[in-house]
């Protein structure tokens, strides 16, 4: 075990496992919040529960998984295998959770353990794709900032904030059930999450989505108000600003391995989503 030893939820395998909540239980009319975990994990990450649980199971509570990027895998008591790339969320009792893992390049992930107060639908063991992801990562920055501060108060307005996100992720799955289209989309959102390394192409995106290019290019901009190549832009300059700041990738290392054409085309990008060039990340 390395990396942080106070306040332990889990055993820690990775440099960037920052517990935002723990051992302090924060209250809302929706939930009760018992942790709150931000990872960053590479292919050496795997926990087993219980054995590398440092808290007791609690029959009671909730694990909702919150998969910013990457792509990782979880086993279930039942011995089900279930993916979580990028832009998805799945709740899950504690007891039924085997073990998960990164599996690929990275696996960011927001691990959350929360009991409900009140009637909330929960759809368990279910993944939810989620379209729109770059509006998620706004709102857990915005949680996770609310709880660093020191005032009770806000440490309340985050809970409360993530009760509505939670509520988002459930109604987000209803809609996911009836709507065709938005099927498609995420079929090709999970396949550029799944393989971000790939030069993909509309053409290769189309193909998976079993419609034209022009098609597939209509419901990105009306799921994710983005086209599909920006969505695949987006997710590996994502990805690369992580890699940099928590594994320490040279801007050629990143340039590579996520298909750019060079070094500056890279950082050109960089630069016009992040608005500063990729030697400012901060560690």
């Amino acid at each position: 075990m390395n990396g942080m030893n106070d306040h332990l939820h889990v055993k820690n395998e990775t440099t960037f496992n920052i517990p935002i909540v723990i051992n302090n239980t924060v209250a809302s009319s929706g939930i009760t919040l018992l942790a709150l975990w931000n990872t960053l994990a590479d292919k050496n990450y795997q926990v087993e529960w219980p054995k590398d649980r440092l808290r007791p199971l609690l029959e009671g509570s909730v694990i909702a998984l919150y998969t910013k990027q990457g792509h990782g895998e979880i086993e279930l008591s039942t011995g089900e295998v279930i993916q979580l790339e990028g832009s998805t969320v799945i709740f899950l009792h504690p007891t039924t959770i085997r073990s998960y893992r990164c599996k690929g390049l990275i696996w960011e992930v927001f691990l959350m353990e929360f009991i409900p107060n009140g009637a909330i639908n929960l759809i368990y063991d279910h993944l939810i794709t989620l379209t729109n992801n770059e509006f998620f990562h706004r709102e857990m920055t915005d949680i996770v900032e609310l709880f660093q501060k020191t005032e009770s108060t806000y440490r309340h307005l985050a809970t409360a904030s993530l009760t509505k996100t939670i509520y988002h992720w459930l109604a987000l799955s209803k809609v996911s059930e009836q709507d065709k289209n938005l099927k498609k989309v995420q079929e090709v959102i999970t396949q550029i999450h799944l393989n971000m390394t790939k030069k993909w192409t509309v053409k290769e995106m189309a193909e998976i989505a079993e419609c034209t290019e022009q098609h597939l290019r209509k419901m990105f901009l009306k799921y994710t108000q983005q086209s599909p190549k920006e969505y695949y832009l987006n997710t590996r300059l994502t990805a690369s600003k992580s890699l940099i700041k928590y594994k320490n990738y040279t801007v050629n290392q990143v340039a590579s391995e996520f298909n750019f054409y060079d070094a500056f085309h890279f950082s050109k990008a960089f630069k016009n989503k992040f608005g500063f060039p990729p030697s400012k990340t901060k560690k």
